[in-house]
């Protein structure tokens, strides 16, 4: 009986040990910038109805008046000869990829602030740099509060 629930538990911490979280990527090896432009939303189809759309709602959708647009750009300044390719993800999907390239920067339009804050689009992003085998080695995690804090592998770097 005690052979079997020490195997038991061997069994059920093997997928805990090989699951090991990815580590992020010490700051100094990159830097995030917030490029923030004014932009106008592209115009919405006023013949269609929205039964449960509130008049603000309404009007946000449909205004012509240019809002803070969020940009993020990405400067790997180090990268180890494993990290050969980065991958951008929102939602667990990635979205973007490409050849780790020291020293360039990577532009990431992420969306309209309002929008970001209200939770319409995506809030968090993950950027997983990854060895020529598709391992990953390492990471790193942005987030948008509702607040409008902005927080890279959770240090808040300033606010939109």
């Amino acid at each position: 009986m005690t052979r079997l629930l020490i195997s038991a538990a061997i069994i059920l911490s093997a997928p805990s040990l090989l699951a090991q979280e990815v580590p992020f990527k010490p700051d100094s090896e990159f830097e995030l910038h917030i490029s923030m432009n004014f932009k106008v939303r592209p115009p919405a189809d006023v013949t269609k109805i929205k039964i449960e759309e509130t008049f603000g709602e309404y009007e946000k959708r449909t205004s012509n008046t240019p809002l803070p647009f969020v940009i993020l750009l990405l400067n790997v300044v180090k990268a180890s000869e494993e990290e050969v390719r980065l991958s951008v993800s929102k939602n667990g999907k990635a979205y973007y990829s490409r050849k780790v390239e020291t020293g360039k920067d990577v532009k990431l339009d992420i969306g309209f602030s309002d929008d970001i804050k209200d939770r319409t689009i995506e809030h968090e992003y993950e950027i997983t740099f990854f060895t020529d085998r598709k391992k990953p080695v390492s990471r790193i995690l942005i987030y948008f509060s509702e607040e409008g804090d902005y927080l890279v592998n959770g240090v808040k770097r300033g606010r939109i």
